[in-house]
């Protein structure tokens, strides 16, 4: 699995959300979720709102520092370690601490825009996924039977309908 993740289909997706039309208490931006590729790397936004759950299934509002970056687990490294590194639920909605922000904000005459920059790193689309080492030897590798990690993108996506409609 040399170069695995050369010439995967990584994807920056930069988010941008209105506070002073969305910054109600409450408001989904993401829904509590897991991504499918190996590494999702979450630059600090310039709002609060992101959470995360911790294995143990706390839930735990996260604050990147200046200067760093969060990166998570996705589905595909999970896959590669037979479940022993499990793929990182987390969401983003409007908190207390996103109205508090978002009062200061105002205050200092600063944009009320939410920007995040996520990438998404992958494996690539014709590198088969399957548990390596000595997590091939895991009473938990046949969950995680080998798969193109292309085709895997796929199955997860038509479970989520994003893939549309292949006939049209």
């Amino acid at each position: 699995m040399t170069n695995s993740n050369f010439q995967g289909p990584h994807l920056l997706a930069p988010t941008g959300s209105d506070l002073r039309r969305y910054g109600k208490e409450g408001t989904v931006f993401a829904g509590y979720h897991y991504d499918l590729n190996f590494l999702t790397i979450h630059g600090r936004s310039r709002f609060p709102g992101l959470s995360i759950w911790l294995r143990n299934g706390l839930k735990m509002e996260v604050k990147v520092p200046v200067g760093c970056l969060l990166i998570q687990a996705g589905k595909q490294i999970e896959w590669l370690t037979a479940g022993e590194c499990m793929a990182g639920m987390h969401e983003v909605v409007v908190t207390n601490r996103t109205t508090d922000a978002i009062k200061q904000a105002l205050e200092q005459n600063c944009s009320l825009w939410r920007v995040s920059s996520t990438l998404f790193a992958h494996i690539a689309s014709d590198a088969v996924l399957k548990p390596l080492g000595h997590f091939s030897d895991s009473s938990l590798a046949s969950k995680y039977p080998p798969i193109c990690a292309g085709e895997y993108v796929e199955q997860e996506l038509a479970v989520i309908n994003l893939k549309g409609n292949k006939g049209a």
